[in-house]
């Protein structure tokens, strides 16, 4: 098992996510608005930019259920190529995670949460 989780993390690349409730107004506002090149089009549920920092991303995801209090949640996912020993790792110190989710095929998701109950998520590309 590893004994430091930061071997697992990639150093060369983040993303935050925001939820949307019309992905086309909010493509447009971010190129228009802020000048970001979309790096990723997953139809009408997911698309990435590029920002300005290198290996920096944002993602907008198509919101799945009304926002609660009115607060538009946004989630940290952290790079890493071996998603599985991040689970292990985790797992070995009773860290809440949900199982391993294939995301179309295009990515390995694992969620977990920090102790506050904020949710964050390690991801995998597939190759």
């Amino acid at each position: 098992m590893v004994e430091d989780i930061s071997s697992l993390m990639r150093n060369d690349t983040i993303m935050f996510e925001y939820e949307v409730r019309d992905m086309k107004r909010a493509v447009k506002w971010y190129q228009e608005v802020l000048g970001l090149k979309v790096t990723f089009e997953g139809g009408e549920c997911h698309t990435e930019f590029a920002l300005p920092v290198k290996g920096t991303r944002l993602a907008l995801s198509l919101a799945e259920k009304p926002r609660e209090n009115g607060i538009n949640p946004s989630r940290l996912f952290i790079a890493t190529d071996d998603i599985h020993a991040v689970e292990a790792y985790l797992k070995g110190r009773n860290v809440k995670t949900r199982p391993v989710e294939n995301v179309s095929g295009v990515v390995l998701i694992l969620w977990t949460e920090d102790s506050e109950g904020n949710y964050f998520a390690f991801e995998q590309r597939v190759k």
